[in-house]
């Protein structure tokens, strides 16, 4: 939905060096008419390296394979009802494990309304609608995602700049739900600090990072820590106005 909000053409590329050898790649572009605006977008989660063996057991692997999951995006969003923005997104999915493919089709919704209240903007998205055939005997289940949260934009200025504060809730179906609290504090011209905390997963808790923002171009970087060994995620995103 925020996307009918967006006043220019831009192309978002982001690289997430996951866990555990796990990459997570996106990119999309957005054409923007202040009416109708619309975008593209592809979004690949893969994990090389994985080992085959046989049925005998052994220390030595007698090859290699690769997982891979991945869609294909149209997304739409315009106004309605004056400030309202509503958005769609259709996804092409993909997903192939070692020689076991299958596709499927599904659907995200959302809504957003800014300055609800006196500098809070709300929005919900619903992710996650449809589903996928089978891979080799069983499809894999979709996982619905609901999310709401809202912003709240401090009425200080730091920089030329105001500082901002935002929470959301995020509910997986039959699964976990997460409170996500976030914060963006400008640290100089072009530079904010951004800080974040994660509620309902053992496995996470406090993210960082930075953003800079001159001219055309918008990079971004967060740092999420995880427990149990597990390791880090480093996050990395470029945004550029075309």
């Amino acid at each position: 939905a925020g996307l009918a909000g967006s006043g220019t053409n831009s192309i978002v590329l982001m690289h997430n060096s996951w866990l555990q050898d796990i990459n997570h790649e996106f990119a999309a572009i957005q054409f923007v008419n202040c009416t109708h605006n619309i975008a593209v977008s592809l979004n690949m989660m893969s994990v090389n390296g994985i080992e085959l063996r046989d049925d005998t057991a052994s220390e030595v692997p007698i090859g290699e394979t690769q997982a891979l999951n991945t869609y294909l995006g149209l997304s739409y969003a315009t106004h309605f009802l004056g400030d309202w923005q509503i958005g769609v997104q259709a996804k092409y999915m993909y997903e192939k494990y070692y020689l076991f493919s299958a596709d499927g089709f599904a659907f995200d919704l959302g809504i957003k309304k800014e300055d609800l209240f006196e500098a809070f903007s709300w929005g919900l998205a619903i992710q996650n609608l449809g589903k996928m055939s089978a891979l080799k005997e069983e499809s894999t289940r979709l996982p619905l995602i609901m999310r709401t949260g809202v912003a709240y934009v401090i009425p200080l200025q730091l920089l030329d700049n105001s500082p901002m504060v935002a929470a959301d809730v995020a509910y997986v179906l039959d699964d976990v739900t997460t409170l996500n609290l976030g914060a963006e504090v400008p640290l100089a011209r072009y530079v904010d600090l951004r800080l974040g905390y994660v509620l309902g997963r053992e496995s996470q808790s406090i993210t960082a990072g930075f953003g800079l923002n001159y001219g055309i171009f918008h990079i971004a970087y967060a740092f999420v820590p995880y427990s149990y060994d597990l390791g880090n995620s480093h996050r990395f995103s470029l945004k550029v106005d075309i």
